[in-house]
């Protein structure tokens, strides 16, 4: 997302990046596959690693980190959804899978 004011930088962790792209796409709301959904994906599953990570480090926080693992696996799928559309994105559950993003980065910080 170079040039885009709005990005998180570059060594930002895997979530706000996913975050900064999922705030592109509903900046720009493209007609047609974004690369905004294609960044957000890779950082979801980057983000989603690092929580898998933990978990098997055996963390206290185990089921925190089960519970944020469902969230995550469930933002991938929506974000996926809208960057293979079967008709229009649906730009309302885009909204909502990144108002989910911004709760659960507060909740695991």
């Amino acid at each position: 997302m170079a040039g885009d004011e709005h990005a998180a930088p570059e060594h930002a962790a895997p979530e706000h990046a996913a975050l900064a792209a999922l705030d592109a796409a509903l900046r720009t709301r493209p007609a047609k596959d974004g690369h905004e959904f294609a960044q957000a994906t890779q950082c979801l599953v980057a983000f989603r690693n690092r929580l898998t990570d933990r978990q098997r480090e055996g963390k206290r926080e185990g089921a925190d980190v089960s519970t944020a693992l469902d969230q995550v696996n469930a933002l991938i799928s929506v974000v996926l959804g809208a960057h293979f559309p079967l008709g229009t994105v649906p730009w309302p559950a885009v909204e909502r899978a990144r108002a989910a993003l911004a709760k659960l980065i507060a909740d695991t910080a």
